[in-house]
Formats: structure tokens, C-alpha cells, sequence
């Protein structure tokens, strides 16, 4: 069907969703491997962390109850060294590093800057309370939390916020894999001379971009997708019919750029699948989609912005469908509106809640006391400058969940 002879609204992409065949495929991948994977299980906590009381301060640690007092420094323990066998008797300290776990009998941390050293005793002329800088055990997670819900797509802040908790596989979907093909007699692909280039530019010819901003796209926003193959064909269509053949028994979605319209060329036309032909969306008219054995097929202007528009309104909804993604990453700086007003005299960097509403998108900022990413609920981080804010003014928000209502 020539796309002219009707167009659909944006809103029946949906119809195609329940075509799509989804990814079933599970894998367990290393965490660190794991950002711009679809989570297919729940990740667990499966314990407390930190299991122990843990330095939030390079300092000395200490008796609580036995502050103010005057202590004999007995040892060090550096961030990574696991020394739960020492014992402390009262009136002893150990120097301690950020991140190191305190020893027993040590319940404080002594700031180096709030302390007087002594030879090889250390004095605290004030009273420091239980837990006083430290993270006490389960601070950054409770047993049984869960961290990463099925269906969200891993990002780099969860991959630290499982690692810093002792969390190192998890369970994620394969990606889904794509090919791409490019049409068009008039295309020039790189790599070539740019001054051959240029020449060629100027007598008619397209240096082709579409296909490699669409390639783009994808692999930038989403990274549950991979591409498998970008090929560039004559608009003779035995070629691209041979192409798109390939990519669909190869592959689990086809998108083809170039010779959409209602011309001659219309490879989409040709191809003859059945399908949602044209969209009232401009630019971007001719964008088509067809399913054939679950996969979906593609049609894109070979125009930049045009394509550009088909694939955020058409080919992402249904790639996201077909990947299990129900909520996909970002990382993208917004404005958004602080929910409740943060004090403080220096510069900050809070964990925020970031929810979408009638006026614009909203920060909530999460209390926490460590310095890691293991907040389930978090989606970003809002930069709050020195004095803090109040609740309703707008601050400048890093996303790195997807704040689009897709």
C-alpha cells in the first residue's frame, strides 16, 4: 500500500506490539558488564551491607561511650584490609580510612581534623555518639531489598550500587539484535576523499547519514539493542529485497532508510508486507512498519530529521517492547523542581526521585547517609549549590533513568 492512500495516527504503533516477538533468551552476566542490559529477575539483596560498622572518614576509631578521653593508638586498618579479628581493650584507638570496616570494640570515627595527636596517643576533647561518622551495618542496603526490578534497564549508577554491596552477577535479557540497511543510488560512503566527497556533494550526490544517525540513536539511547550489520544498497530493489531477506533470518528487526515515499523507488511498496503505512507525523510521513514472523520491518525517509522522528515515535516503542524494557536508562542534564527544600552551606550532589507532572519534572531527594547508588527509587542526581535550596526552586538534574512516559 502506497503510504499516500492514508495516513495513521502515532497512536496505533501499539496495535503492532502484540506482533513483535519478545526476547525470552535469559543470561547471568557479570555486573560489571551489565550497564544497557534488560534486568530479566529481580536483583536481590542477599544480605545486609555493610555487614559491619564501616569508616565513613579517614580517623580514628573508637569506644563512643569512652569519648571525650585520651587514647592509645594500637594499630591501622586501610580501607580494604579485613581485620575483625582485632579486639580493642578501652582506652585504645586504630587509625582507620574511608571504607575500611571498624575493628570490635570501636563503634565512632574521630575525624583526623577533630583530634590531637600525641606521640602514640590521640586525644578527643568532645563527645561523639554511636555511629558518629560511619556507616552503620545495613545502612546501604537491608537483606531482601530489592535493587533492580525486572523489566529496568541497568545503568552505570546500578552497576556501582550492586558492586558496592557485594553484588556481582544478575540475570538480563539478550539484547535484540538489528540490522540496517541503507538505500539509495544517490549515496557516497565514507570512508572516502573529502574533497572527492565534496565534489560529488555538489553535483547531486548524498554523502550518506541517515542510516549512521539512526545507528547512532540506537546504540546512544538504546543500548538493550544491538546492531548486527549496517548495509548500504543501490535502489535497485533484487539487491535491498536480498538484503532485507538476509536481516530477517538473521536477525529480529530490519530497518530500511531511503526510498519510502510514493515513488517508483518505494522499496517498502515493494516488498509488499502488510502493514501500518504512513503516519500523520511531519517530518517523517512515510515512516512504515510491517511484522512478518514476529519481526518487524521498518520504513524510514532518507531524509536525517525525517527518519530521525520515525525512529523516536515508531522503531523505539516497539524495540523497547521487544527488548522487556519497561523503564530504559538516560543521561541526560534536565531542569527539574525540588520537592523540599535541602539546607546546607556547601555545594552538594543529592540522590533524587525524579517523577514527570502537569508543570514540568520534579526532584524529591532521597535521604541517605553513605555515599553509594543503592536507593531503588533513586533516577538521578541534582546538583544543589552552596546555601542548599528551597522547596520549588529549580536546580539542574543528571537523569540516568528515562524520564519519558513512552
Amino acid at each position: 500500500m502506497r503510504y499516500l492512500s492514508g495516513l495513521n495516527p502515532i497512536s496505533r504503533v501499539v496495535e503492532v506490539l502484540p506482533m513483535v516477538r519478545r526476547v525470552e533468551e535469559v543470561e547471568k552476566v557479570a555486573v560489571w558488564d551489565a550497564a544497557g542490559r534488560v534486568v530479566a529477575r529481580d536483583v536481590v539483596a542477599p544480605h545486609d551491607y555493610p555487614p559491619f560498622p564501616r569508616a565513613a572518614y579517614d580517623g580514628y576509631a573508637v569506644s563512643s561511650d569512652a569519648t571525650p578521653g585520651r587514647f592509645r593508638v594500637v594499630g591501622t586498618v586501610l580501607v580494604g584490609q579485613y581485620k575483625r579479628d582485632l579486639s580493642l581493650r578501652p582506652g585504645e584507638a586504630v587509625y582507620v580510612t574511608v571504607g575500611a570496616f571498624l575493628p570490635e570494640g570501636t563503634d565512632a570515627v574521630v575525624p583526623e581534623e577533630a583530634a590531637k595527636r600525641e606521640g602514640e596517643h590521640v586525644v578527643v576533647d568532645r563527645r561523639f555518639e554511636k555511629y558518629a561518622n560511619v556507616d552503620p551495618p545495613g545502612s546501604y542496603v537491608r537483606k531482601g531489598t530489592v535493587m533492580l526490578r525486572q523489566g529496568f534497564v541497568a545503568t552505570p549508577f546500578d552497576v556501582v550500587g550492586l558492586l558496592d554491596v557485594g553484588i556481582t552477577t544478575l540475570y538480563a535479557y539478550r539484547k535484540v539484535k538489528v540490522g540496517i540497511v541503507a538505500t539509495g543510488d544517490e549515496l557516497v560512503v565514507p570512508p572516502v576523499d573529502p574533497e572527492v566527497a565534496a565534489e560529488l556533494v555538489m553535483r547531486g550526490r548524498v554523502i550518506e547519514s541517515t542510516a549512521s544517525l539512526v545507528a547512532w540513536y540506537i546504540q546512544t539511547f538504546m543500548p538493550y539493542v544491538e546492531i548486527r550489520e549496517k548495509v548500504v544498497t543501490s535502489d535497485v530493489h533484487e539487491e535491498v529485497r536480498a538484503v532485507v531477506d538476509r536481516h530477517l533470518a538473521q536477525y529480529d528487526a530490519v530497518v530500511v532508510t531511503g526510498g519510502a515515499g510514493p515513488s517508483e523507488i518505494d522499496h517498502f511498496y515493494k516488498l509488499g508486507y502488510e502493514g501500518l503505512r504512513g503516519f500523520r507525523m511531519k517530518p517523517g510521513r512515510p515512516t512504515s512498519v510491517a511484522v512478518v514472523d514476529g519481526k518487524p520491518i521498518f520504513g524510514l525517509s532518507g531524509y536525517p530529521i525525517s527518519a530521525l522522528h520515525g525512529v523516536v515515535r515508531i522503531v523505539e516503542p516497539v524495540l523497547r517492547h521487544m527488548a522487556n524494557a519497561a523503564r530504559a536508562p538516560s543521561h541526560d542534564w534536565h531542569y527539574a523542581t525540588v520537592t523540599q527544600d535541602v539546607p546546607g552551606e556547601m555545594a552538594q550532589i543529592v540522590r533524587v526521585k525524579l517523577e514527570t507532572a502537569e508543570g514540568g519534572l520534579y526532584a524529591t531527594p532521597l535521604k541517605a547517609r553513605h555515599h553509594s547508588f543503592t536507593e531503588p527509587e533513586a533516577g538521578g542526581v541534582a546538583l544543589i549549590p552552596p546555601g542548599g535550596v528551597k522547596k520549588g526552586d529549580v536546580v539542574l538534574v543528571l537523569a540516568y533513568r528515562d524520564v519519558r512516559k513512552l
